[in-house]
């Protein structure tokens, strides 16, 4: 396919130029699914360097994107796309639907193989990995076409649930590759955790299965060392678990003083609290952010929802309801709360965890806390909260407790940052800027760097970031994705898979092996 982007029907100069497809274009732009089913577009159009929004009048700039893209429905036509691009030296990308925070979905001048038409979900009643001895397990075969909610759909017809991602409309190859946070890690782990064996394409073209007891290193390598580096996946088999109940929250503390540090006071104790809550097993999401969105001028709001699987009312409140008592009576802050028992874990997120809006022009870094960072004085945790704080919102991922911290997947841990197995909560901090704005997308780059993510480095300096919601610019990238050690395995792992770079981006294993020169060439450093 040689396809034009979306937005192509909003430039005058083009032949697919219509005021009419334009505006139904533009009313699609923040809707993820939109940008999934499109071949070009990706969620975060700053990546494509807003070479063509859907705006009437526009001049789309169509060397920023993929030239061709390959539209694979099976894997002869990945293993196609793979050899051509090695043979003739073609810059290679894979993209599923787009949803990518650093930018690897798209590339200028690219060869793209588009996964989002590999379809087939397979029920495994009784799954044993190829080549492996070990007891069979309940299982589903994912291919990479697939997107949350249709896996969660599936295994909710068999009572059944995977560790997936919380946003429904995440693609199952990027997600996998990256580890996988979710909604259940403190109870089953990363989702890496839970792949039982993989089907992928190699940089040679040849496929090859991937378990614990065949190509090891090539497991190791794609639970947590990123998409678009060892090669292709075809499909996931992945461990399922029965569809649990649970008990769930949702409260609010606001600032109700002049001043926002007796507000950062009470977060930070709430953050003091966090090591035992999440050792009693309490998963969920909050945030920090203005009462009114971009204006930073008003109060200050945390806004949580937090869920224990199979537990009671009763048992729920009396682990939380102490804290936010604290809080309330101690602080200038005002607390509201609500909490209910929910019979079904699958019947209750697909109502509250809606696709997230997209298209915004913004960069994301993230840092892991773990229980040395969050036991420090309540007075250096505030401190810490506010040097960081961007002044528009703090997304906060409780993803983590005993499930995460005690996983001994079969075949090892795999190749993520070690710092999650101790992990207690991921900050992560954003930054936006207008389209089209070249200074500041970069001004704001360097304050996400040098200013909020400096922070978070020296108050946990001995953790990481999580791959698929991390800075492009981390100064110890390597480190901070995957750790020491497991950035140095990866770098063999890719050597002997992928001496040729086949596939190759910046924040990548083996991205600083390569630069993009003035021409848009990648070429060797």
């Amino acid at each position: 396919m040689a396809p034009l982007p979306p937005g192509a029907v909003c430039d005058p100069s083009l032949a697919v130029f219509n005021n009419a497809s334009c505006t139904s274009v533009a009313s699609q732009w923040t809707v993820s699914d939109f940008h999934a089913k499109d071949p070009l577009s990706v969620d975060q159009p700053n990546w494509e360097n807003d070479a063509c929004l859907p705006v009437l009048g526009v001049h789309c700039e169509l060397q920023e994107y993929p030239r061709y893209v390959i539209n694979a429905t099976k894997p002869a036509h990945v293993q196609e796309g793979v050899n051509f691009a090695r043979n003739h030296d073609v810059r290679l990308i894979v993209r599923g639907t787009g949803h990518d925070y650093l930018g690897r979905s798209t590339a200028p001048n690219s060869l793209s193989i588009w996964t989002h038409n590999i379809r087939g979900l397979q029920w495994q009643a009784s799954f044993i990995p190829k080549g492996c001895s070990v007891a069979p397990a309940k299982a589903i075969k994912v291919a990479a076409g697939h997107r949350m909610f249709e896996i969660y759909e599936a295994t909710a017809a068999r009572g059944s649930i995977i560790v997936g991602g919380e946003d429904p409309d995440v693609g199952i190859g990027g997600y996998l590759t990256g580890g996988g946070h979710s909604p259940l890690s403190g109870q089953y782990g990363l989702a890496a955790d839970n792949v039982l064996e993989l089907e992928l394409v190699t940089p040679l073209g040849d496929i090859k299965i991937a378990n614990p007891c065949t190509n090891s290193d090539l497991f190791f390598a794609f639970r947590g060392g990123g998409g678009s580096t060892f090669g292709v996946m075809l499909s996931a088999t992945l461990e399922t678990y029965p569809i649990s109940s649970l008990t769930w929250s949702h409260f609010e503390i606001t600032q109700n003083s002049d001043t926002r540090e007796p507000f950062w006071q009470a977060a930070a104790y709430f953050h003091s609290q966090l090591p035992r809550l999440v050792k009693s097993r309490l998963m969920g999401y909050y945030n920090i952010s203005s009462v009114s969105p971009f204006e930073p001028s008003t109060p200050l709001i945390l806004g949580a929802g937090v869920w224990i699987l199979n537990t009671s009312v009763s048992a729920f409140d009396a682990l939380l309801d102490p804290v936010l008592d604290h809080i309330e009576a101690t602080y200038p802050v005002n607390v509201t709360r609500t909490s209910r028992y929910v019979p079904n874990f699958y019947d209750w997120w697909k109502i509250t965890y809606p696709p997230g809006a997209v298209a915004t022009e913004s960069l994301l870094g993230s840092r892991l806390l773990d229980e040395k960072a969050l036991s420090v004085p309540v007075e250096e945790i505030a401190t810490n909260l506010a040097a960081a704080y961007p002044d528009l919102v703090f997304l906060f991922n409780l993803v983590s407790g005993p499930g995460m911290w005690d996983a001994k997947p079969a075949g090892g841990l795999g190749s993520m940052t070690p710092a999650w197995r101790r992990t207690v909560v991921e900050l992560i901090v954003p930054v936006i800027f207008p389209p089209n704005n070249a200074t500041a997308r970069l001004a704001q780059a360097s304050l996400l760097t040098n200013k909020y993510m400096a922070a978070l480095r020296k108050w946990a300096p001995d953790t990481g970031t999580y791959l698929n919601e991390a800075d492009v610019n981390e100064p110890d990238l390597p480190t901070a994705y995957w750790g020491h050690e497991n950035s140095k395995r990866l770098a063999t792992i890719k050597k002997k898979y992928d001496p040729e770079g086949v596939f190759w981006c910046g924040p990548c294993v083996g991205g600083r092996d390569w630069k993009v020169d003035e021409a848009g060439r990648v070429c060797k450093t």
